[in-house]
Protein backbone atom coordinates (compact mmCIF):
# COMPACT_ATOMS: atom_id res chain seq x y z
CA UNK A 1 0.00 0.00 0.00
CA UNK A 2 1.49 3.64 -1.11
CA UNK A 3 0.49 6.78 0.82
CA UNK A 4 -3.05 7.78 -0.37
CA UNK A 5 -3.99 4.18 -1.99
CA UNK A 6 -4.79 0.43 -1.49
CA UNK A 7 -3.42 -2.05 -3.54
CA UNK A 8 -6.51 -4.78 -4.41
CA UNK A 9 -6.30 -8.10 -5.80
CA UNK A 10 -9.14 -7.84 -8.46
CA UNK A 11 -11.08 -10.85 -9.21
CA UNK A 12 -14.28 -12.01 -11.36
CA UNK A 13 -16.78 -13.87 -9.71
CA UNK A 14 -19.15 -14.17 -13.08
CA UNK A 15 -21.36 -11.61 -12.17
CA UNK A 16 -18.84 -8.50 -10.80
CA UNK A 17 -15.57 -7.40 -10.53
CA UNK A 18 -14.16 -7.41 -7.18
CA UNK A 19 -11.14 -5.86 -5.10
CA UNK A 20 -9.81 -7.32 -1.96
CA UNK A 21 -7.14 -5.52 0.29
CA UNK A 22 -3.72 -7.31 -0.71
CA UNK A 23 -2.40 -7.35 2.37
CA UNK A 24 -5.01 -9.48 3.85
CA UNK A 25 -4.78 -12.22 0.98
CA UNK A 26 -3.30 -15.66 2.27
CA UNK A 27 -2.77 -17.62 -0.95
CA UNK A 28 -4.54 -18.10 -4.33
CA UNK A 29 -5.13 -21.70 -5.68
CA UNK A 30 -6.45 -22.84 -8.47
CA UNK A 31 -9.41 -25.31 -8.16
CA UNK A 32 -8.34 -28.64 -9.72
CA UNK A 33 -10.75 -29.70 -12.45
CA UNK A 34 -12.22 -26.27 -12.61
CA UNK A 35 -10.78 -24.45 -15.72
CA UNK A 36 -11.18 -20.91 -14.51
CA UNK A 37 -11.54 -21.77 -10.73
CA UNK A 38 -9.36 -20.21 -7.93
CA UNK A 39 -10.08 -19.81 -4.46
CA UNK A 40 -8.43 -17.20 -2.88
CA UNK A 41 -7.99 -17.51 0.71
CA UNK A 42 -8.38 -14.27 3.04
CA UNK A 43 -7.42 -13.38 6.73
CA UNK A 44 -4.70 -11.41 7.42
CA UNK A 45 -6.26 -8.56 8.29
CA UNK A 46 -9.30 -10.25 9.95
CA UNK A 47 -11.27 -13.61 10.13
CA UNK A 48 -9.83 -16.53 7.99
CA UNK A 49 -12.43 -17.15 4.85
CA UNK A 50 -12.36 -18.26 1.43
CA UNK A 51 -13.88 -16.48 -1.93
CA UNK A 52 -14.82 -18.38 -5.05
CA UNK A 53 -13.89 -17.39 -8.24
CA UNK A 54 -13.81 -17.74 -12.06
CA UNK A 55 -10.87 -16.19 -13.08
CA UNK A 56 -7.77 -13.53 -10.73
CA UNK A 57 -7.54 -10.60 -13.32
CA UNK A 58 -4.63 -9.05 -11.46
CA UNK A 59 -3.74 -6.43 -9.00
CA UNK A 60 -4.62 -2.68 -9.10
CA UNK A 61 -3.88 0.75 -6.75
CA UNK A 62 -6.72 2.70 -5.85
CA UNK A 63 -6.30 6.43 -5.05
CA UNK A 64 -8.27 7.29 -2.25
CA UNK A 65 -10.53 9.63 -4.86
CA UNK A 66 -11.29 6.53 -6.25
CA UNK A 67 -12.64 4.73 -3.49
CA UNK A 68 -16.51 6.18 -2.72
CA UNK A 69 -19.25 4.44 -0.46
CA UNK A 70 -21.82 2.21 -1.86
CA UNK A 71 -24.62 3.77 -3.11
CA UNK A 72 -27.93 2.37 -1.76
CA UNK A 73 -29.50 1.65 -4.50
CA UNK A 74 -26.54 -0.85 -5.12
CA UNK A 75 -26.68 -2.36 -1.58
CA UNK A 76 -30.15 -3.19 -2.20
CA UNK A 77 -29.22 -5.41 -4.94
CA UNK A 78 -25.99 -7.22 -3.67
CA UNK A 79 -26.92 -10.43 -1.52
CA UNK A 80 -24.85 -11.98 0.87
CA UNK A 81 -21.32 -10.50 1.48
CA UNK A 82 -22.03 -6.70 1.52
CA UNK A 83 -18.88 -4.63 -0.12
CA UNK A 84 -17.80 -1.75 2.09
CA UNK A 85 -17.08 0.57 -1.08
CA UNK A 86 -17.08 0.78 -4.55
CA UNK A 87 -13.70 1.39 -6.36
CA UNK A 88 -14.38 3.84 -9.70
CA UNK A 89 -11.63 3.94 -12.29
CA UNK A 90 -11.72 5.73 -15.61
CA UNK A 91 -12.34 2.11 -17.43
CA UNK A 92 -14.02 0.11 -14.48
CA UNK A 93 -15.88 -0.08 -11.24
CA UNK A 94 -15.07 -2.42 -8.28
CA UNK A 95 -16.67 -3.95 -5.47
CA UNK A 96 -14.51 -3.38 -2.65
CA UNK A 97 -14.66 -6.59 0.36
Amino acid sequence: MTSGSVDLLVVDDGAALRGYDCRDVVRVEEVAGEPGGYLVRLGRLGSPREVACREVLGSVALSAREIRPVPEVLRERITGEQPWAVGLTGREIYLLY
